[in-house]
């Protein structure tokens, strides 16, 4: 994969990539992104803790390179993230797309009740649209609940990781 994406890279004009942290540390390592052209990168699929984020924007994107975190799926579509760097350790927290989804952070062993704000839970989400509605999925994610934020007056999620990351060893991989 990283062999295609350097010879795309190469070979096409390319300004903005989609792409894992793991594949976007992968393709730095083998060429310069600066000046491959890259303006701008959506990244997501796998955890960003706040020190890999730093990495990342700071040493792989040289705060020269625009970087989306992205958080979503087919269900929900792609949260919004609140603004992140230094002056928040590069903490990155998503809000939902709501009306279309709500993301809530709930207690795993009681699955009813939110967590408190700042605690880890397990990520849920409802999906509703003209014609499909799942209400209350639990996620393969466990998530820090933050509070509302003035651009979007709804809970959101922090620090997104598989579930049960503390507990045991969790091999990721994009699904």
């Amino acid at each position: 994969v990283i062999d295609q994406a350097i010879t795309i890279l190469k070979n096409r004009k390319v300004s903005a990539l989609f792409t894992t942290p793991k594949l976007l540390e992968a393709m730095a390592e083998r060429m310069d992104l600066i000046k491959a052209g890259i303006k701008g990168v959506f990244c997501g699929g796998t955890t960003m803790d706040q020190q890999y984020t730093r990495f990342l924007v700071e040493e792989i994107c040289e705060n020269q390179i625009g970087f989306v975190p992205t958080y979503g799926n087919t269900l929900m579509g792609l949260a919004r993230h609140r603004p992140f760097g230094p002056e928040n350790d590069y903490s990155i927290t998503y809000h939902a797309p709501q009306p279309r989804a709500v993301l809530r952070v709930v207690d795993p062993k009681q699955t009813e009740n939110l967590v408190d704000y700042d605690a880890w839970g397990r990520v849920e989400l409802t999906t509703l649209t003209k014609e499909f509605f799942m209400p209350r999925f639990l996620e393969r994610d466990e998530a820090i609940r933050r509070s509302p934020w003035e651009e979007c007056p709804w809970d959101g999620v922090a620090e997104v990781r598989p579930f049960g990351a503390m507990e045991k060893k969790i091999v990721e991989g994009v699904y």
